[in-house]
């Protein structure tokens, strides 16, 4: 891990300034985090499916997202065959 002039490294120095924001600024950097996220997360699946369509990437970010939640990924399975069966 890099380190600070002082010793410090980058991450004690990130955590010593969170703890002196505020409640709403915390919100706001956790809420600019988790849209940038979605945005890579959007990013990479356009990149190997170009066509892909906007539910379809709703989907693909969800199981992106809940990746390590097996009851999620097994209710994001069933809505998206439901939702298959009847598009047909």
């Amino acid at each position: 891990m890099p380190t600070s002039e002082a010793g410090k490294t980058i991450e004690k120095m990130y955590w010593e300034h969170v703890r002196v924001m505020s409640p709403t600024e915390k919100y706001h950097k956790a809420k600019r985090l988790i849209v940038g996220v979605r945005a890579m997360v959007e990013t990479q699946v356009r990149k190997k499916h170009p066509s892909i369509s906007e539910r379809e990437m709703q989907f693909a970010v969800a199981r992106r997202r809940y990746w390590d939640e097996p009851k999620i990924l097994q209710m994001l399975d069933k809505a998206e065959k439901m939702e298959k069966e009847q598009s047909q």
